[in-house]
């Protein structure tokens, strides 16, 4: 029986694991976008919150959001099924597209913007493909209406097929090295043969042995089971959620579980 080890599929261990190793993230991004690696010059983590380091503290949106050398980036890891994914990262996708522009600067200065999402259940059905990017181009001829919108989906649950299938492509390494949940799943990951994958399994046992990264993965599992309880409870109900002492304590949860109030609104508006 192997060592336990940290799961970096779980967004604070995540969004940890590439703040404190930007070298690893730049592999990252470059592979899983297709930016040629020598092309990356500057990464900027525009939202380096660190997670709290006690129970009591409030989980905020647990996402990495970056500025590449002037292109908008945000990756996030969704753990949960959400019904409603579709209109979600449209609405992230948005508010960072918008956030660069100043007051009084055109329109041509919006950067380019790609959302990443990576999410640990099947979205696209009737899709084989783990990887999927959605771009914004006409229906009859498919030019690119414009090369500013870019969103990609990450299914990991597909990736998990392809590993009996033979060598994986670079971008399905990273989804497994995301998707490890034991030692031998991470020693697995060294075999093909990405140099980078070294270094980053190493760095997850190291942080597996930290006491207080260990607390910190098992207070944001504890959290999302909670917010999944509490999501359970909102869609069971529906609208009958009157009483005020339940919605507040719905609403308590999905806050600490680091759901937006436009995100808690839909759902118990349903």
């Amino acid at each position: 029986m192997g060592r336990e080890i940290v799961s970096i599929k779980i967004d604070v261990i995540f969004k940890k694991f590439f703040m404190e190793n930007p070298d690893i993230l730049k592999v990252f991004l470059s592979d899983i976008l297709d930016i040629p690696l020598d092309s990356i010059r500057n990464i900027q983590v525009t939202n380096p919150e660190l997670p709290p380091e006690t129970e009591e503290g409030k989980f905020g949106r647990l996402d990495l959001s970056l500025d590449v050398d002037g292109t908008l980036i945000d990756v996030e890891i969704q753990l949960s099924y959400m019904s409603d994914f579709r209109e979600r990262t449209l609405f992230y996708w948005s508010k960072l597209y918008t956030s660069g522009l100043k007051k009084g600067e055109k329109y041509g200065s919006l950067k380019k913007t790609i959302a990443v999402n990576i999410m640990d259940h099947t979205i696209f059905k009737n899709r084989e493909q783990y990887h999927t990017e959605i771009v914004a181009a006409m229906n009859d001829t498919h030019e690119i209406f414009s090369d500013k919108f870019s969103i990609h989906f990450f299914e990991l649950n597909k990736v998990k097929e392809l590993t009996t299938a033979g060598k994986l492509d670079r971008k399905a390494v990273w989804m497994e090295f995301i998707n490890a949940d034991s030692e031998e799943d991470l020693e697995k990951v060294r075999e093909n043969g990405m140099d980078i994958m070294d270094k980053a399994v190493n760095i997850v046992f190291d942080m597996s042995e930290d006491s207080k990264t260990r607390e910190l993965a098992r207070w944001r599992e504890k959290s999302l089971l909670d917010m999944m309880s509490s999501l359970d409870t909102a869609r069971s109900e529906g609208v009958k959620i009157g009483r005020d002492e339940e919605r507040a304590s719905i609403i308590s949860k999905l806050k600490l579980s680091g759901m937006t109030d436009e995100e808690i609104n839909r759902i118990l508006d349903l």
